[in-house]
């Protein structure tokens, strides 16, 4: 039903750009920003012959299909033609998100068996050449880096400008022929916390990516001329979608930085024009802030869309008056991409009430008591993953016999055909750049602390954004107690990324239990979100 809908095809991205680049050989493809300045602007011409010529750089490295290479990159404009290269020879890009610590670093690359790790020499402040040679496993056989200042060569290590860039292996090594390339065959691998255990590995194929990225356009009647940019990291699913994939598809232009500066993303609406930008809602709050502070022209502007959290309903109203658009309120997963949206013919501020209705063939139902309208959200689409690397059963366990996926969130009815998401898994804490917090993970660590007998980690409203969360650590000590900064030196030591650290530290005799003898979060979070001196009701 997806291949007859045209959901799925049996064309790759890589199709896209040939065409691309034979209707519009000179037209920007890729524009960017590095530390708040222009770096490179690639034309789709440049961007084919790049993607050809690093995709027989991994030849020679000896990639081959289905090997996995590691990109461990912030937004450069390397990122996406790497993410090509791969799929070039049939290899799988697996995208790494910068802020990862060693520890998590460690797991991916032990995870895929990545083949190749590419790393910056450094980036906001750390050294990732080192960290990869910290925790580099013996599966990895080649470590590449591309640097912001000369350095002397480091044995073992592959130079990106000098193997990648330089030097024209095109022209030894024979590259595949684009109709032998398979369109269900997997494209990506990306990594989710998610909320229990270690990062699980998503895997997409090019026909699941596809439908992700033609979701929102064909709802927002997106095309060439879409100029799209994303200011997270584009090692996550959202930025993978519409900053990487998305522009190529569609034939527009993907516009990046490699920082946080707002008032550098403002000006680039501005300069380039841009008409669609996705961002999590504390970036759209600030977009907003900055905006009233020193006017910009963002007439351009056509879509912005929000999402990975409770989006304000003040913040909905805020961004037509101050931004001169529409926010759109998005829901979806790493597993899924774009389920549920805000469409064109919504009532204005409608995100304020819904998190939008299905695009691009997806479904969605809700199971939940009889007569009871919340339920548990399930939902089936042609953008659905494949499953969880090395984690079948995991995977398995979260479908039925008719490929409905339990989302493990909770959803009403909105009213006109979509959903409203009232609630989550009581283990979740997502932070307020849409970062999600893998609970029980970072418990674990914490509880192997030699002073710490127990721990819960809890979400609580975050001060500056109140829909997102803080994390406070309940612990029960051992011994004498740890105070908040022993406990994240601690964390910092065994290399935990810096977002799942807690804010909060609070000590307690024991932690409240149920019959079964689980923690009773909801408990401990009603105890948090109480005010100080409150008495139980």
């Amino acid at each position: 039903a997806y291949r007859a809908s045209g959901r799925w095809r049996s064309e790759t991205v890589l199709d896209d750009l040939r065409r691309a680049a034979a209707a519009t050989p000179d037209k920007p493809a890729i524009i960017s920003y590095v530390s708040g300045k222009p770096a490179r602007t690639v034309s789709y011409r440049e961007y084919r012959s790049l993607v050809d010529r690093f995709a027989a750089a991994l030849l020679e490295l000896g990639v081959r299909r289905r090997d996995v290479v590691a990109i461990h990159l912030p937004n450069w404009w390397m990122l996406t033609p790497l993410y090509l290269a791969c799929s070039r020879i049939g290899a799988v890009p697996a995208p790494v998100m910068p802020p990862l610590g060693p520890r998590e670093l460690q797991h991916v690359l032990l995870n895929s068996a990545a083949k190749v790790c590419f790393v910056a020499d450094s980036y906001s402040g750390v050294d990732y050449l080192q960290r990869l040679a910290e925790v580099a496993p013996d599966t990895l056989q080649h470590r590449v880096v591309v640097r912001t200042q000369p350095a002397e060569p480091v044995d073992g290590v592959l130079d990106f400008g000098e193997f990648f860039l330089d030097t024209p292996w095109e022209q030894t090594h024979q590259l595949p022929d684009l109709a032998g390339l398979d369109a269900d065959d997997v494209a990506l691998l990306l990594f989710t916390s998610g909320t229990s255990g270690a990062p699980k590995a998503v895997v997409h194929s090019h026909n699941t990516m596809y439908a992700c990225a033609t979701a929102l356009a064909e709802c927002y009647g997106w095309g060439p001329e879409t100029v799209a940019s994303v200011p997270h990291f584009l090692t996550h699913m959202a930025g993978s979608i519409f900053c990487c994939y998305m522009p190529v598809i569609l034939g527009g232009t993907s516009v990046m930085q490699d920082d946080k500066d707002l008032v550098l993303l403002l000006d680039i609406i501005a300069a380039h024009r841009l008409t669609y930008i996705y961002a999590a809602p504390v970036w759209v709050s600030m977009m907003v802030a900055e905006q009233r502070k020193n006017p910009r022209d963002l007439s351009s502007l056509r879509h912005l869309v929000s999402g990975s959290m409770p989006i304000p309903p003040q913040l909905i109203a805020e961004t037509s008056e101050v931004l001169g658009v529409e926010l759109g309120t998005l829901w979806g997963m790493t597993e899924n991409g774009p389920v549920t949206v805000t469409k064109p013919d919504d009532p204005k501020g409608w995100g304020a009430h819904s998190d939008g209705s299905p695009v691009g063939g997806s479904e969605f139902r809700l199971d939940g008591e009889p007569g009871e309208q919340i339920g548990r959200l399930l939902v089936r689409s042609p953008t659905q993953c494949l499953g969880y690397l090395n984690q079948r059963e995991l995977y398995q366990s979260c479908l039925d016999a008719d490929g409905w996926f339990d989302t493990g969130d909770l959803a009403r009815p909105d009213g006109r055909g979509g959903i409203r998401i009232t609630g989550r898994r009581e283990d979740l804490i997502i932070r307020r750049f849409g970062t999600k917090v893998p609970t029980l993970e970072v418990e674990a660590v914490i509880a192997q602390h030699p002073r710490v007998a127990e721990v819960a980690l809890i979400g609580y409203p975050d001060e500056q954004f109140p829909s997102t969360d803080g994390v406070c650590a309940m612990i029960v000590p051992d011994g004498e107690p740890l105070t908040l900064d022993e406990l994240t030196g601690y964390l910092s030591e065994v290399g935990m990324t810096w977002h799942n650290w807690p804010d909060r530290l609070e000590l307690r005799p024991s932690l409240p239990r149920t019959s079964m003898g689980k923690i009773q979060r909801t408990v401990l979070r009603r105890e948090l979100e109480r005010p100080v001196g409150a008495a139980d009701s």
